[in-house]
């Protein structure tokens, strides 16, 4: 292929990519990585492949170009090379629901990177994000408070869009729908600085999803489904599934909401078949928690049960632990109406150890966070207590030296751990 015909195919390439058109910026990128000889440049464009693949969700055809920059890495022996080529292997990962791999990858991209390179965020980001899809709430969030760090020194504002996202949905998952809102509004401000000819302006459709989320958790239905009808146009414009696939999942919980159940099922079925053509497994066990919850408001609590089972198979396979909880909660429930007490004792058996093993207590009052709807704080240490909590922390966490002491959440922890020393 002449060189011409290369650089025309890139230039192609980027003109699709600026407007969203990530389908045909891959096609593009394909035929000039053909033509392509000097390995940076071959690298570099694999890598521009990676990204837009991942923008439309095809996450495993992704991994394929994040291992041939590994390979373009490894005959270089070039440590910037390698770490990039690892963090977009994670990044692939833990978007395909593969968290402890992600967190890897991520940490082996960590050792080669360069100091203070503009990927150290990113990578406590992906780190973050990993660890909140298993449940480990304050890993999560002490990895996204570096990369938001790390994004207002550097000046990233796409970093700090991404990072206030993350922060957000973390909130959302803990029951905390205020504080979701807030930091996805952050984000959504932050969108509206960008030129119309950003192609990251893709991240508007997905905050609004997250913020969607909670607007749905407080009962706001009108605004959340019409919120969500201007990112599913979008997502179709740009065929990001998705996003796509959230939207469905969200107007299927809407219409189960209103008890709408004929309108619900045909759209969870909808986005648990593109969940399943993406990879999104998280994805899949909430839509077969939605479905399941259908099922029980029809009465047909056989099939409920199945559902949930189905939904906890899978949770477990990713290591999921709050859906675990949540699966295990519906089937407690369902024991119950059917009459299966030693059913239903077994998972309220399982859901205290899992809560256990999540230390998803308040430190202050001992009570699960997340059980009902209400503000949190995070401490510094990364452990979440309910705000009302939060005042009588002063007087807690000072010893008698006048010295911090840790929070009580830790100081239980550290003194349940022999080889933890004292503080």
């Amino acid at each position: 292929m002449g060189q011409n015909v290369v650089k025309k195919a890139l230039e192609r390439g980027e003109m699709s990519y600026t407007q969203q058109r990530f389908d045909d910026a891959v096609e593009e990128w394909k035929k000039a990585l053909k033509g392509l000889r000097k390995p940076p440049e071959k690298f570099a464009i694999a890598g521009k492949i990676c990204s837009a693949l991942c923008d439309v969700g095809k996450y495993r055809d992704a991994l394929t170009y994040a291992g041939e920059q590994c390979e373009i890495a490894n005959s270089q022996k070039d440590a910037a090379m390698k770490s990039e080529a690892f963090f977009n292997v994670a990044f692939c990962n833990e978007r395909s629901c593969e968290f402890s791999k992600a967190i890897s990858y991520s940490r082996q991209s960590q050792l080669l990177h360069p100091e203070k390179s503009p990927m150290n965020g990113y990578i406590h980001l992906c780190i973050g994000s990993a660890y909140a899809g298993t449940s480990e709430f304050s890993k999560a969030w002490n990895n996204y408070v570096i990369a938001m760090g790390e994004a207002k020194s550097s000046g990233d504002k796409v970093l700090e869009i991404l990072t206030s996202a993350k922060m957000g949905a973390l909130f959302c998952y803990l029951g905390d729908y205020e504080t979701c809102n807030a930091y996805c509004g952050n984000s959504l401000d932050l969108l509206g600085d960008l030129m119309d000819d950003d192609p990251n302006l893709k991240y508007k459709r997905q905050v609004t999803v997250c913020s969607t989320t909670a607007v749905k958790k407080m009962g706001r239905y009108t605004e959340a489904m019409d919120a969500c009808e201007d990112a599913m146009q979008l997502a179709m414009r740009h065929n990001d599934r998705p996003v796509q696939a959230r939207c469905l999942f969200m107007f299927a919980d809407i219409h189960r909401k209103r008890n709408d159940l004929e309108r619900a099922t045909p759209r969870y079925e909808s986005a648990l078949s593109i969940m399943s053509e993406i990879g999104d497994r998280m994805g899949q066990v909430e839509v077969f928690g939605g479905m399941a919850k259908t099922a029980a408001c029809q009465r047909d609590y056989q099939k409920a049960i199945e559902l949930n089972d189905k939904a906890l198979e899978l949770a477990t396979k990713i290591g999921g632990k709050l859906e675990m909880v949540r699966c295990h909660a519906r089937l407690q429930l369902l024991s119950e109406v059917v009459g299966e007490d030693v059913h239903m004792r077994r998972h309220s058996s399982v859901i205290k150890q899992l809560l256990q093993e999540m230390d998803l207590f308040c430190g202050v009052c001992g009570e699960v966070v997340g059980q009902v709807p209400e503000r949190l704080e995070p401490l510094t240490c990364g452990h979440f207590v309910h705000a009302r909590c939060a005042v009588h922390l002063a007087r807690s966490t000072m010893g008698r030296s006048g010295k911090r002491r840790p929070c009580p959440a830790c100081r239980k922890n550290a003194s349940l751990n022999p080889a933890q020393p004292p503080t």
